[in-house]
């Protein structure tokens, strides 16, 4: 094995088998609900870095888990190395159970919950209850399950694209919770909007210009230029290093995806390379993955965007973590502390986060008053 993410790319690229004698295991049962084939299960190669993988049935080649004197061990390409499982939140497994709206509609990514919703019906409806979300995060920050909080608002053919919606939302979770809240959202068709999203609590943008799921109608089609122009634009409301945007790691010349992190970084944007499995997996796409790395750490580098606000992802690859695509196992480690993982960083930023909030919203008296502060 050259790196762990090698490793990582192995794993969502082809799943992984667990035996019935290792799924008896009480560290494996509390890694799922029940481990029936199609089902994922986190597991934490190295310190600070996760992947989520499928299980699958057997089949040839594809990674295995065994437990060699009662330690767990990773089989992937004659090799053996020991991982951790990652453990299922009892909130998420009572939901799993329940299969309800929640079960479907949230889990976790590292230190992070992530929440789905979308605006149904008509007025300020969305498809979970404010009651129901601050529900879920008290029982995410009581298991001590996650750090801070990303809400995911699927396609919405409202201008504001839903955000108006989601607004008195994020002004609850405030209220309630000492967290940073991350949006991962489409671009509105009015970028004041962003205003607003920023003056209710948002913390953390997330625009993707490719994968986000969602279709567009045909009469509001949201084209590359409407995206960089809503990222661009959030970069002189939120905080350096606080505006993402996810690009795909595809298979092919990297020559275009290297123009489009240097373009990004250089407007203060953070980009985020998803990790997809390719439609022939050939066992080489590390070597795609490290260069990409390579290049997108040394391109942040050079535009000084701090690193502080990312947090490990489970299918992402990003500047925190391209060491560990790049480096050997021996040396890899993320590339800067997560402020989610120091008390008195968190402390001292939350502070600043809100300073900064109450400043800018005094430039923009319309965001003031919708945020209702």
């Amino acid at each position: 094995m050259e790196s762990y993410g090698q490793l990582k790319l192995d794993l969502i690229n082809n799943g992984l088998v667990i035996p019935e004698d290792v799924r008896t295991v009480s560290e494996v049962i509390c890694g799922y609900c029940d481990g029936r084939p199609g089902e994922e299960i986190a597991l934490s190669l190295a310190e600070n870095f996760i992947v989520k993988v499928p299980i699958k049935e057997p089949g040839e080649g594809r990674p295995q888990l065994k437990l060699s004197r009662e330690v767990l061990k990773l089989h992937s390409r004659g090799e053996e190395i020991e991982v951790g499982i990652v453990p299922l939140p009892n909130f998420v497994r009572e939901q799993m159970k329940k299969r309800s709206p929640v079960s479907e509609n949230a889990c976790i990514d590292g230190y992070c919950l992530n929440l789905f919703l979308r605006a149904v019906g008509q007025k300020s409806r969305l498809n979970l209850s404010r009651e129901t979300i601050l529900s879920v995060i008290k029982s995410a920050f009581e298991e001590g399950s996650a750090d801070l909080v990303q809400l995911n608002l699927d396609y919405c053919r409202e201008p504001d694209r839903g955000f108006t919606r989601l607004a008195p939302v994020v002004q609850a979770i405030k209220k309630e919770f000492s967290t940073f809240v991350a949006l991962r959202g489409f671009p509105p068709k009015d970028k004041r909007s962003l205003d607003k999203v920023y003056a209710a609590g948002v913390d953390l943008l997330n625009l993707p210009l490719e994968g986000f799921v969602g279709t567009a109608k045909k009469d509001d089609v949201i084209l590359p230029p409407m995206v960089h122009s809503a990222l661009e634009y959030a970069t002189g409301i939120f905080p350096p290093g606080t505006v993402w945007t996810e690009l795909f790691l595809v298979p092919g010349p990297l020559d275009l995806l290297k123009e489009k992190i240097n373009y990004l970084t250089g407007k203060g944007i953070v980009p985020l390379l998803k990790l997809i499995v390719p439609s022939i997996v050939t066992g080489e796409e590390h070597h795609r993955a490290a260069e990409a790395a390579r290049y997108l750490e040394q391109s942040t580098q050079n535009a000084g965007l701090p690193l502080k606000w990312l947090f490990p992802h489970c299918r992402y690859l990003s500047p925190l973590d391209t060491r560990f695509f790049t480096n050997s196992p021996e040396s890899a480690k993320l590339n800067a502390k997560p402020i989610y993982k120091s008390p008195l960083g968190r402390k001292a930023l939350e502070g600043f986060a809100a300073l900064r909030r109450k400043l800018r919203i005094k430039d923009v008296s319309d965001s003031y008053e919708s945020a209702g502060l």
